[in-house]
């Protein structure tokens, strides 16, 4: 494999150095999560791919991002991000390009670089920005991303928060209070969650006429794009149904900006409770 290593970085190191460090990345992770002392960065991941080399990236980078302490939604969302940005280095950059996967400041971050792009204003063609493709997964799915471009070549870094290992268990509940409902969710909003969600919302459409349902988020200490889905499916469900209407609450601006930026859903937004 040829991966063009950015200029600002080191030579390669041995396979050897290269395995003694991310052993080393790894138990430090391992001390973090038994609380035996705090983390500041550990590098997980630090290597060339090419277009031969993407299903190996794939199990690589998710291998990596569970061992980290990553849910198994967010992984898939990871790495789902980290092979559309290593393609659209394949496809609209040089052809092959750096990976690199570390641990700081609570975060799982993860940055590919495509070195030949190193000279943007010699006419390299820019990744797109367009729905359903890498960058705008990029921005859509991750907790924050970044794109830059300068001598070392076009850099996209990807951010991943990571949760608490003793945050709450998930849980529903139903509040019937002056004409609507209000159902307060607690916990995670991901795979595993999000079908209780929907099947939720179902009952309350069949059950409750009109149905005026406030979908209380305060309480969800993260989501991954299944989570995401459920809300969607929610709101389609509550629009096809005669008289009902649902709001969302307890959302920050960041989360309703990424609900937004769907644009083939419209949600409403209702903090009144809060």
């Amino acid at each position: 494999m040829t991966g063009n290593r950015p200029p600002d970085r080191p030579a390669s190191p041995s396979g050897e150095v290269e395995g003694q460090r991310r052993l080393e990345g790894q138990r430090r992770l391992e001390s973090q999560r038994d609380g035996k002392g705090p983390v500041e960065s550990a590098v997980l991941l630090d290597q060339p791919f090419d277009r031969d080399s993407l299903y190996a990236l794939r199990a690589t980078l998710e291998a990596h991002a569970s061992q980290a302490g990553l849910p198994e939604g967010r992984t898939s969302d990871m790495v789902l991000i980290g092979h559309e940005l290593a393609s659209n280095v394949i496809l609209h950059g040089s052809g092959n390009g750096w990976v690199r996967l570390e641990v700081a400041d609570g975060m799982l971050r993860c940055e590919v670089v495509d070195s030949g792009a190193a000279h943007p204003e010699q006419g390299t063609p820019g990744w797109p920005y367009q729905f359903g493709h890498g960058l705008w997964m990029a921005r859509f799915l991750s907790d924050f991303h970044t794109v830059s471009h300068g001598p070392g070549g076009t850099v996209v870094t990807v951010g991943f928060a990571l949760p608490s290992p003793l945050r709450p268990a998930f849980k529903l509940t139903r509040q019937a209070q002056n004409g609507r409902t209000t159902l307060s969710l607690v916990g995670d909003l991901d795979q595993r969650t999000a079908p209780d969600v929907i099947a939720t919302v179902e009952d309350l459409i069949s059950t409750t006429k009109p149905l005026r349902l406030v979908l209380d988020l305060s309480g969800m200490t993260f989501w991954d794009s299944t989570g995401i889905t459920a809300l969607v499916t929610s709101q389609e469900h509550v629009a096809a149904a005669p008289g009902a209407t649902m709001a969302l609450a307890g959302l920050s601006t960041e989360h309703q900006g990424r609900l937004d930026s769907l644009g083939f859903v419209s949600f409403t937004y209702d903090d009144t409770s809060h």
